[in-house]
């Protein structure tokens, strides 16, 4: 009997995991598609780099305001509730950006859609939790993650190719329908409530906000995800129209080559997972450092890269290194924070993470229309956020389980 029962959770962690995945690359269709259809838009409305860069930030700054607040609301009542309201919400807001009419309209609906995403990464992490035990997180997390790195390279080729084929209205309309589809599966599919869940919702006490902004290292790896995003959506935000403007590609070559980057990226988000769960335990500061030092290196070469083909090859290896640091940065809370309070401390993460969102595709059109066109500023100001990551990650020292679970076995001496 108890045999059959612990099949049955075995069975069911990994539909969840999987529907989540399904989830994180939609997600990335929806969230993704903006960069490559403010191309047309921008010539349709005659805007400015930086009225481009607002439109992308505008999404950013809701995004980033609702990870806390998500990831708590799913700490409180479970995480399928959150995930399926915000499937729903941000599937409506994706039709409703193609029946936009004008700059400030955009902006307007970017924002609302922002709002309906942003509680799904915290919760997806609470569904982590609820469904695996604790020494399995960090490669469940590596599978979601980079379920992101394959919604990467789908979206800029099949949004390209949408967009191409149907125009930029129809592109957003096609794949809002999506959302809402994925939101029926898992309104029937999605039940975390294995026994890790029954586990992580039986009668705690969950750690108060105050105590949990006393953690150290949770303000750590605020900063460094804050690195590290600056990279992950200026470079999402402007490579499509640098491919495309700068170096002359047509969009669907462009979205074809984007796929090389993140493919590199996917492979090395699995091995991550995989060596935190088994090799990295108590070391994971080195990932993220010598990942954020790969990435220094990668950014600047790509900056002077003379042939197209550089520039492909550069940034892949770019992508290897903060694949490799974002991926330790995300798990880490699944690991060193008690379960009952694993969604607010993900979001507070995740609100690093998002705020860089918000600068990131402002400041990098602003520069570059303010030096004619020329990338050159914006490619160091992304090369300047990876220093953060790499000098904090060195001050990085981990440390056993906050809360209510036994403490995790890990060395403090690094």
């Amino acid at each position: 009997m108890m045999n059959t029962a612990a099949t049955v959770n075995s069975k069911n962690k990994y539909l969840v995991l999987g529907l989540l995945c399904l989830g994180w690359i939609i997600n990335y269709f929806d969230k993704v598609a903006i960069n490559v259809a403010v191309i047309p838009i921008s010539q349709e409305f005659g805007l400015s780099e930086t009225q481009v860069g607002l439109i992308l930030s505008s999404f950013f700054l809701s995004y980033a305001i609702m990870q806390p607040i998500g990831g708590t609301l799913a700490d409180k009542f479970g995480s399928r509730k959150v995930i399926i309201i915000s499937v729903v919400g941000w599937s409506l807001f994706t039709i409703l950006t193609g029946t936009a009419w004008s700059f400030l309209s955009l902006i307007i609906i970017r924002f609302l859609f922002g709002i309906g995403e942003g509680s799904y990464p915290s919760a997806s992490s609470v569904a982590v939790a609820e469904s695996f035990p604790q020494h399995e997180r960090a490669r469940a997390k590596s599978i979601l993650t980079s379920a992101t790195t394959i919604g990467g390279v789908l979206a800029t080729l099949v949004a390209a190719s949408l967009s191409k084929s149907f125009g930029w209205q129809s592109m957003f309309v096609i794949l809002g329908i999506v959302g809402l589809i994925l939101a029926l599966l898992y309104a029937k599919f999605l039940h975390p409530t294995g026994s890790q869940a029954a586990a992580a919702k039986r009668t705690v006490a969950k750690l108060p906000l105050r105590k949990l902004l006393k953690i150290s290292m949770l303000w750590k790896l605020m900063a460094i995800y804050f690195g590290i995003s600056m990279v992950t959506w200026g470079m999402m935000s402007w490579m499509p129209t640098y491919m495309v403007k700068v170096r002359h590609l047509d969009m669907v070559s462009m979205g074809a080559l984007a796929s090389i980057p993140a493919i590199l990226s996917f492979v090395t988000v699995l091995l991550t997972g995989w060596l935190l769960d088994k090799r990295m335990v108590g070391r994971e500061r080195l990932l993220i450092v010598i990942g954020s030092f790969i990435g220094i290196i990668s950014l600047y070469l790509m900056s002077k890269a003379p042939t197209v083909t550089l520039v492909v090859a550069y940034q892949a290896l770019a992508n290897v290194g903060l694949a490799a640091a974002v991926t330790t940065t995300l798990t880490m809370p699944l690991k060193y924070i008690d379960p009952s309070s694993v969604g607010a401390a993900s979001g507070l993460i995740y609100l690093g993470g998002q705020t860089a969102g918000v600068i990131a595709p402002t400041a990098m059109g602003f520069m570059i229309q303010q030096f004619n066109g020329s990338y050159d500023a914006a490619f160091w100001l992304l090369i300047i956020a990876v220093f953060i990551p790499f000098v904090v990650g060195m001050t990085l020292r981990t440390t056993a389980q906050v809360g209510n679970e036994p403490p995790a076995k890990v060395s403090t001496s690094n």
